[in-house]
């Protein structure tokens, strides 16, 4: 899809710089035209995006953005986890240093 956009911007260009095309694209009805071609597939976009989005509601089905959501907020509870294992463990390993450190104090004495 990318590269279909790519080619289509590349042959744009290359149009552009005809002064015939050049003085289509000045015209004011060409350009209201391009522009309601964009808004209309902004508006077919949207109204297919909320249309999967009821459809997933309805059939309690998890959407992309429900998945991203999830993977996300499992992600920071994984980091959440590996500090608490982080600091549990230098927790132990300084309880452990100090009480051996006590131990040849009171061996000392």
């Amino acid at each position: 899809m990318a590269d279909m956009k790519d080619d289509f911007l590349k042959m744009a260009m290359k149009a552009m710089q005809n002064t015939t095309v050049q003085k289509v694209m000045a015209s004011e009805k060409v350009q209201k035209g391009f522009a309601n071609a964009f808004k209309a597939s902004y508006d077919v976009k949207n109204k297919l995006d909320q249309k999967k989005s009821d459809l997933a509601e309805q059939f309690n089905l998890a959407t992309k953005d429900d998945l991203r959501t999830m993977k996300r907020e499992l992600d920071r509870l994984q980091r959440q986890v590996s500090k608490l294992n982080r600091d549990k463990k230098d927790a132990k390993a300084q309880k452990s240093s100090s009480s051996k450190s006590s131990t040849k104090t009171n061996s000392n004495e």
